[in-house]
């Protein structure tokens, strides 16, 4: 499969789908999530979306499948703190291993 290109509202569309399958203080959709908003929280007391380490599992295996790209296993979570080093993770990943998307 050809890797797809790298879209931010499909990146927020899996990270918003994985936040909402347990039990939430409020629901979100994609649309909610800013490009620069904290997915997890690094610092005592600081706002985030407060997904976990599981989360950040299950959000990495979706954006491998979505994006037809292998994410390496130790990735620092800080990597992954904002939708926006996400899209600069995945971009850096797809063109290593596509040639660019």
């Amino acid at each position: 499969m050809a890797a797809q290109a790298i879209d931010t509202q499909r990146v927020k569309e899996i990270i918003a789908s994985v936040y909402m399958r347990t039990s939430r203080e409020r629901p979100i959709t994609w649309s909610d999530i800013g490009d620069d908003e904290a997915l997890y929280p690094l610092e005592e007391g600081e706002e985030s979306l407060g997904l976990d380490s599981l989360d950040a599992v299950e959000i990495a295996t979706e954006l491998e499948e979505a994006f037809d790209v292998v994410l390496p296993a130790e990735i620092d979570p800080t990597e992954l703190h904002t939708v926006r080093q996400v899209m600069e993770l995945l971009q850096r990943y797809v063109s290593e291993q596509h040639g660019g998307a």
